[in-house]
């Protein structure tokens, strides 16, 4: 399915991003600009990705007979939008240079957490959603 492998693709376009950041956050003062850039592309990215899953992902997985498929597509579906919230404030918070280096302790932290999150949520896809299309 070409939907599928965007979606993993996607998914390692984040990753590599999520790494960009956090290679140049070991030193927000001199990166900040770099860091920023790359939030805010990374937010782009997610945007997109999101809107792939709605359009594509959970409506196919909606349509199966099967009610595992449907119960755990709809759990990851609910599960989003608490992440896609607090994502959305993160790059609020952090999407341009001069909110970085007046916050870096925050930074630091906010970024760890949410990108573990990210992370995770990313992990779980690739392993408990994505292969219920592959069937």
């Amino acid at each position: 399915m070409s939907n599928l492998n965007m979606l993993k693709i996607q998914h390692e376009e984040m990753l590599t991003l999520i790494q960009t950041i956090e290679a140049a956050a070991v030193n927000p003062t001199n990166n900040a600009a770099e860091i920023a850039h790359n939030i805010n592309a990374l937010s782009g990215k997610m945007k997109i990705h999101l809107m792939s899953e709605d359009r594509f992902l959970y409506p196919s997985l909606a349509q199966s007979e099967n009610p595992v498929i449907k119960a755990t597509a709809k759990q990851f579906s609910q599960e989003m939008g608490g992440l896609a919230e607090q994502f959305t404030l993160f790059v609020q918070r952090y999407n341009i240079p001069s909110k970085i280096t007046e916050a870096q302790t925050a930074f630091l932290a906010d970024s760890r957490n949410i990108f573990q999150t990210i992370r995770e949520r990313m992990t779980r896809e690739d392993r408990s959603l994505y292969p219920l299309l592959e069937n």
